[in-house]
């Protein structure tokens, strides 16, 4: 098979699948936990130093919530994607 046959842009696509497939590929579980939906659970500040907040949910990875207004030791609920760090929203437990 020759490349000369095909279109530029038949081969700029068939290149950017392959790239696709490939990034795909190396992220394996990471592309799938980007993927998958939210999780919300309870958490506790553990540390709150210059503004910034460390919290610890059920699995145990520590977030930080930045221009924290929350005291240690309160009780927040942090929505995030499971082994990800960063907190898509939080708020005080009522």
């Amino acid at each position: 098979m020759s490349f000369e046959s095909v279109s530029p842009k038949k081969l700029a696509l068939i290149f950017g699948i392959a790239a696709v497939a490939i990034i795909l590929a190396l992220l394996g579980s990471s592309a799938k936990n980007l993927l998958s939906g939210s999780i919300t659970d309870e958490a506790i500040v553990k540390i709150k130093q210059e503004g910034n907040c460390i919290v610890e949910g059920a699995d145990e990875i520590p977030r930080m919530i930045t221009d924290c207004p929350y005291n240690l030791n309160d009780t927040i609920l942090i929505t995030f994607k499971e082994k990800q760090p960063t907190i898509e929203k939080h708020e005080i437990k009522q």
